[in-house]
Parts: structure tokens; sequence; C-alpha cells
């Protein structure tokens, strides 16, 4: 599908000559003072891309569409479809360069956090060096004006992979909702968060990608919450997929920054929940409240059928 095959190739490219961002700039509890997409790449880093480590490192791609794709060229077609005409003629040449892809979703709801307008697409990719990407980003496609139609904007995180692990095999039997009665103090939820999070599939599998600002840069505070809740979500159908730490802000921007990203499964809406008011969980909520200054979290499917 078109939304599969466009979070493979998370790409940027060295050959487009049009530029474009759109700029969000306010404060509040939950919102970025400055929170921006962008087309093309800062410059200066994406330059220094080619000073990371000289091994596998991983893009973490989070994409908006525009509702209509812009020109003549592509009249009829939304954005994500003119992005697709775009994509289409990359493949070969993310396959040439060994890229793996980690995991890829479509974004249900942003629970926690305000990213307007909302990303559409999020997608993991790893690249086998720095080298291999910059070669790569320098290849315009076939159809380079199509992206520029299509995509409204993005934020492309270069990350370093801090775990990986296989989600659980077998998933327990459909779980109930906990009981509503304090479940706003448990989780740590609103009753509108709850609300974004249950407006979805009761039953599918569901994916939480999480952002998250440390108080103390190191994330030693939060680290008891992280654990915990990672060893309490194997019970729960699922577990960590991909946790990585976010080294350079290579389009787009957010201030203040991010310093990690999760991307945890749960087999369905429920059992988040429940995870999330588990009393081993609980019981560490404080390291989560000490170590966290800013935290956005989205509810995301699974691609499927995706073409490695």
């Amino acid at each position: 599908s078109s939304v599969i095959v466009s979070l493979l190739l998370l790409v940027i490219t060295g050959a487009l000559t049009a530029c474009g961002a759109y700029k969000k700039t306010e404060g509040s509890s939950d919102t970025l003072d400055v929170y921006e997409l962008s087309i093309l790449p800062h410059l200066r880093e994406f330059r220094k891309i080619k000073k990371l480590p000289d091994s596998p490192f991983v893009m973490v791609n989070m994409q908006a569409y525009k509702h209509k794709a812009a020109g003549a060229d592509f009249e009829g077609l939304t954005g994500r479809d003119a992005y697709q005409l775009y994509i289409d003629g990359l493949v070969d040449a993310q396959k040439e360069i060994g890229s793996r892809l980690i995991w890829a979703g479509e974004v249900q709801a942003q629970i926690i956090g305000s990213s307007e307008p909302l990303f559409e697409t999020i997608g993991l990719l790893e690249y086998a060096s720095p080298e291999a990407f910059s070669k790569f980003a320098k290849k315009p496609g076939e159809a380079p004006k199509a992206r520029t139609a299509g995509l409204l904007g993005q934020w492309l995180l270069a990350s370093t992979t801090l775990d990986e692990a296989k989600p659980a095999i077998e998933s327990p039997h459909h779980l109930a909702l906990p009981p509503a009665e304090g479940l706003t103090d448990k989780t740590g939820l609103t009753s509108a968060q709850i609300g974004k999070l249950l407006d979805g599939p009761p039953d599918a599998p569901l994916f939480i990608v999480d952002l998250l600002r440390f108080t103390d840069e190191s994330g030693e505070l939060y680290r008891p919450y992280r654990e915990t809740l990672s060893e309490v979500a194997g019970e729960y159908g699922g577990g960590l997929i991909w946790r990585g730490a976010i080294e350079l802000h290579v389009m787009g921007k957010a201030t203040p920054g991010f310093h990690e990203v999760f991307v945890t499964r749960y087999a369905n809406r429920s059992a988040y929940l429940a995870a999330l008011s588990d009393p081993r969980v609980v019981a560490v909520a404080e390291s989560r409240t000490n170590g966290l200054a800013l935290q956005w979290s989205y509810a995301a499917d699974e691609g499927k059928d995706l073409p490695l």
C-alpha cells in the first residue's frame, strides 16, 4: 500500500530544489516552544551525519502529508499518493545499500502532547553506516517533484539503537478494560487522553511511540519506571520493539528537543491500560514524574506485508 512503501523509504534527497516548512511556535505544558516540520534538511545537521560512528544507525522518520497534492502534474491525487510516485523510484536503491526496516506504522492518535499538523506515519529505518546514508540521500529518484508535491513536512531523527527486542509471539486473550475508578490516577493519563486511546480497534495490537525528554539528561531518574513497564508489558502481549537515543534532528525542529524514542507493543488498548495501572508500575510512578520533563505519545497500527 501507499503508506507501507512510503514508510520503507524514509529518505531525503539533496537534489530537491524546492523547500518549505510548517512552523508552530507556542508554549504550554504539553507543547514544544518551537515545533517545525520541514521538507529539506538543516544543512548544518546533515553534515554532522558523517561524523557519527562508522556503524549502523537508525533514522526515525515522522511524516505528515498534504490533503491534496500540489501542482498541475498531480491534480486529483492526495498528498500521500503523490509522495508514493517519488517513493516508487527508490525501492531498488534502498535494497542495494542493505537498509533494514525495524518497524513502521500509521498513527491513529496522539495520546500525550500536541503536534499540529499531526504526524500520520512513523517509521524506523536502519542504515548500514553514515556513508551509506549520505550516498543514498544524493539520489533524486525518478520523480523528485512528487515528493514536494505530496509531503507537508517531516521530522528526521538520526538515532543510536539502545535496545531492540522482538515482541511476544503469543498475545494474551482479550483483556477487559481495567476498572474505571482510579484509572486516571494509576495510569497518569487524563480522561480525555484515555478517550483518545480507546477510540480505535479494541482487539488489534497497539503500538505506542513515545518521545521523551528527561529532567536529568541521562534518563537515570526515569529508568526504574522504564525498566518496570518494559518487563510488565511482556505479560500484556508485547514488550519493547525499539529504543534509541536521538543524536541529530536532521529535518524539522523541536525546542526543547527529545532525548529518546521508544516503540512498545501491546496486545490491544485494554492491555496497555492494564499495564499502566499494574501495581508494579504504579509503585514506581514517581520516577516517571520526576524523570520526565516532556513526553509525546502516539497510538499506532503496525504496517503489514512490508517489502523488506
